[in-house]
């Protein structure tokens, strides 16, 4: 309960923690699993959502953390090698 009351003050810590938690788990999951694009797809695009929260309440470090996330997305469909979704990645 007090941990959602107070969440958009700890936001940009949040985007921060998620945005290692996913590259951590892409790469941990790319090395293990045939199942890489499912189990990380998820991630990337939460990120991108958190990101564009943040930006909401913080115009300066939200743009910076929302171009992070949308790179992070591309660069995942790049590897996953779904080239279209990697072009549109930021919309």
């Amino acid at each position: 309960m007090r941990a959602s009351e107070g969440a958009d003050e700890h936001l940009g810590e949040l985007v921060r923690l998620q945005r290692a938690f996913t590259i951590r788990s892409a790469v941990h999951w790319e090395q293990r699993s045939q199942r890489f694009v499912e189990r990380a797809r998820p991630l990337f695009d939460d990120g991108v959502r958190l990101a564009r929260r943040l930006s909401q309440h913080d115009p300066v470090d939200g743009a910076r953390a929302l171009a992070r996330a949308l790179i992070d997305r591309s660069t995942f469909h790049t590897a996953a090698h779904e080239f279209g979704a990697a072009f549109s990645a930021g919309r």
